[in-house]
């Protein structure tokens, strides 16, 4: 929400990544309600990942300044 740094690849991926889970979802006869629960969980994991990696580089960033 406050300035993305989305790439192409990485969107296709992404895109490859739900498309693969709905195939398999349905191939497993999971009903439509909890495929878009699960689908929703796997992208908010996604954000947290992501969150977490940028914190971690920044905290890593800081330290190499405070050291140098």
């Amino acid at each position: 929400m406050t300035g993305g740094r989305g790439k192409i690849g990485g969107t296709i991926i992404d895109c490859l990544v739900i498309g693969i889970l709905s195939d398999g979802l349905v191939m497993m006869g999971v009903s439509s309600f909890w495929q878009t629960v699960i689908k929703g969980l796997v992208i908010i994991a996604a954000v947290v990942v992501d969150q977490f990696q940028q914190r971690m580089q920044q905290r890593m960033a800081m330290q190499m300044r405070a050291e140098a």
